[in-house]
């Protein structure tokens, strides 16, 4: 039997959301990566919680990990910005 591991990339405003989803499927082996933690693993809820350093050897133990991170858009992220200058002639060519 494979034995996977979700991970959660830093501690943010969804990751409570993340874990509310992964716990709705039914998924064991949540771990929370905290880039600002540098003491040994805690368990919280059925949640690990863990160091950058510590994982690296921890996720020896996994067949599989699945990595979990939100991204967020702004507008203007989509290259549009310097047309936006350009336009207001705040940008040469």
């Amino acid at each position: 039997m494979n034995m996977d591991a979700h991970v959660i990339l830093g501690i943010n405003v969804d990751t409570r959301a993340w874990i509310k989803e992964l716990k709705l499927q039914k998924n064991d082996n949540i771990i929370v990566i905290d880039y600002n933690y540098l003491g040994e693993m805690k368990k919280i809820k059925g949640v690990i919680y863990i160091s950058t350093y510590e994982f690296k050897h921890y996720a020896k133990k996994f067949d599989k990990v699945n990595y979990y991170k939100s991204l967020y858009g702004f507008p203007g992220m989509s290259g549009k910005m310097a047309d936006f200058f350009k336009e207001n002639g705040d940008l040469e060519n």
